[in-house]
C-alpha cells in the first residue's frame, strides 16, 4: 500500500498545527509507519495515517494524521463532517480496517451506557478549545477524542476508563464507551469515546469563583469540597477492587517501596533546587530541612497498599455538574512514559495533588488582587474530612494517623518539586507559588 500523503509537505504542515508538540526542534525527516483508507459517502475516502517525525536532535515522535486528498497539499480530514461521522462509526460498529502494517480496530463497550440510541446521520461538532488533541461531540450525548501525539502501548486513559466502566460501579466520571486501537508495529490507542456531560464547570474555575467571593469560604462550598473528597475516596475503592486483573490488583507497600520513593524525592530535590536557586537563592537555606523531610518517608512503618491511581489529580481534572463532582482524564502526568503512569502507587499521591491545587487557587486570586483570607486551610480540612470518611479502614491506606500524615506530607513535597520544574519550564511568572510553599513547608516541620 503506497501512502497518498505528500511526505515532502508534511514538515511545514505539522509546524502549523496547534497539536504538534515539536515546533521547537528542526525536523530531519517524516515517514509513514502505518496507514489505512476509510471510505466516505459519494465514493470519497480519507487516509488514517500514523507518521513518525525524526528530529535533528532528540527522540522521534509519532502522530495520527487523518488526511483528505487535496490538490492544495494536506487537508485535515477532521475538518470534514463526513470523515468525523465515518471515524465514529468505525468505533460504534466495532469495525476492523486493514492497514499497511496491521489493522485499526474499533471497540464499543457492551455496557448499559453504551446502548444509547443515536440519530442517523449523527450530528457532529468539533470542539475548538483543545491544544493537544481533537475532540468531537456526537449528538450531544457522546464525545470522542482523537489522540494526535501517540505513544506505543496501553493508554492509561483507555485502560482505567475501561476498568471502571466494565468492572466497577463507580460512575462519578464521564463513562468510557469505546476506543479506536492500532494493532501491529504501530500499536497505540488512537481515540477514546466517553459519555458527554453538558452544562459542566471545571473544578478549577468553580473553586476560583468561590475563593473570589469572600475571604472566608461558605459552609455550602466547604460541604461541596467534603463531597469531592468522598468521590476521590470512592474512586480509590473502585481502583483497588480487582482480584483478577494484574494491572489493578492491589499490592502491599513494602519498606523497599518507601525507600525507593524517598530516594527518588531526594534526587528530585537536588536537581530542582539547583535550577530554582538561580531565581530564588533563599532556597539554599532550606535545602537540608527539605532533604530531611523527604528522607522521613523511608522511616514510615510500611502499611497499606499500592494501587492504580489517577496520577495527575488537581482541580482542573474534576467537573462540577448538577450538584455533584465527576473525576476525569486518567491519562496521567504528560511528561511521564505510559509505563511509569501505569505503576501502582500510594493513593495519597492523588490526595496530595488536590491539596496543592487549593494553594494554587489561593495564589491565583491574590494575583488578581483579592486580599489574603482564610481559604486554603478550611478547603484542605473539608476535602480531607470527606476523603477520610469515605476511606475509613480502607486496606490501601496507612494503618495509623501518624503514617498517613507523614506519607501525605512527603507526597505534597514531591508535588511541589514537580510544580517548580513545570513552572520554570512553562510559566516562570508562576514559579513563586510552589517555591513559597516549599519555604513554608520547611518552616512548619
Amino acid at each position: 500500500m503506497t501512502t497518498p500523503i505528500d511526505l515532502t509537505k508534511l514538515p511545514d504542515y505539522l509546524r502549523n498545527q496547534r497539536w504538534f508538540a515539536g515546533k521547537a526542534w528542526p525536523i530531519k525527516s517524516v515517514s509513514t509507519v502505518d496507514h489505512a483508507t476509510v471510505p466516505l459517502p459519494g465514493g470519497r475516502d480519507f487516509t488514517l495515517a500514523v507518521v513518525e517525525v525524526i528530529y535533528e536532535l532528540g527522540h522521534p515522535d509519532r502522530y495520527l494524521l487523518p488526511v483528505l486528498p487535496s490538490s492544495e497539499g494536506i487537508q485535515d480530514a477532521l475538518d470534514d463532517v463526513d470523515a468525523l461521522r465515518a471515524l465514529f462509526q468505525v468505533i460504534r460498529e466495532k469495525q476492523t480496517i486493514s492497514s499497511a502494517s496491521g489493522r485499526f480496530v474499533g471497540e464499543w463497550l457492551d455496557t448499559p451506557e453504551g446502548l444509547m440510541a443515536l440519530p442517523s446521520p449523527v450530528p457532529v461538532r468539533r470542539l475548538q478549545v483543545e491544544q493537544s488533541n481533537t475532540s468531537v461531540v456526537v449528538a450531544e450525548k457522546v464525545i470522542f477524542k482523537v489522540i494526535r501525539k501517540l505513544e506505543a502501548g496501553i493508554n492509561p486513559e483507555y485502560e482505567v476508563g475501561r476498568f471502571l466502566a466494565t468492572k466497577t460501579s463507580f460512575r462519578a466520571t464521564p463513562t468510557l464507551l469505546g476506543a479506536l486501537q492500532s494493532e501491529g508495529p504501530a500499536g497505540a490507542t488512537l481515540a477514546v469515546v466517553h459519555r458527554y456531560i453538558p452544562n459542566v464547570t471545571d473544578g478549577w474555575r468553580y473553586t476560583l469563583d468561590s475563593f473570589r467571593r469572600s475571604a472566608r469560604l461558605s459552609d455550602a462550598f466547604l460541604g461541596e469540597l467534603r463531597v469531592l473528597g468522598q468521590r476521590l475516596g470512592e474512586l480509590h475503592h473502585a481502583l483497588a477492587s480487582s482480584t483478577d486483573e494484574p494491572g489493578f490488583v492491589p499490592e502491599p507497600i513494602h519498606a523497599e517501596d518507601l525507600q525507593r520513593w524517598s530516594a527518588s524525592m531526594v534526587g528530585e530535590l537536588g536537581v530542582t533546587l539547583n535550577d530554582a536557586m538561580r531565581h530564588f537563592p533563599e532556597l539554599e537555606g532550606r535545602r537540608e530541612g527539605l532533604i530531611e523531610r523527604a528522607k522521613q518517608l523511608a522511616q514510615v512503618p510500611p502499611s497499606g497498599q499500592k494501587i492504580r491511581i489517577h496520577g495527575d489529580l488537581h482541580l482542573g481534572q474534576v467537573l462540577r455538574t448538577e450538584g455533584d463532582w465527576l473525576i476525569f482524564d486518567f491519562e496521567g502526568e504528560p511528561g511521564r512514559s505510559f509505563a511509569l503512569r501505569r505503576e501502582k502507587y500510594s493513593a495519597l499521591r492523588d490526595v496530595a495533588g488536590m491539596l496543592r491545587s487549593f494553594d494554587y487557587a489561593e495564589a491565583t486570586v491574590q494575583l488578581e488582587g483579592e486580599a489574603a483570607g482564610e481559604r486554603v486551610a478550611p478547603a484542605r480540612k473539608a476535602f480531607l474530612e470527606g476523603y477520610r470518611s469515605a476511606t475509613q479502614g480502607a486496606p490501601f491506606l496507612p494503618q495509623d494517623d501518624a503514617s498517613f500524615d507523614a506519607m501525605l506530607d512527603a507526597f505534597e513535597l514531591e508535588k511541589m518539586l514537580y510544580e517548580v520544574r513545570y513552572e520554570l519550564q512553562n510559566r516562570p511568572d508562576w514559579v513563586r507559588i510552589p517555591v513559597q510553599a516549599l519555604m513554608r513547608m520547611e518552616v512548619r516541620k
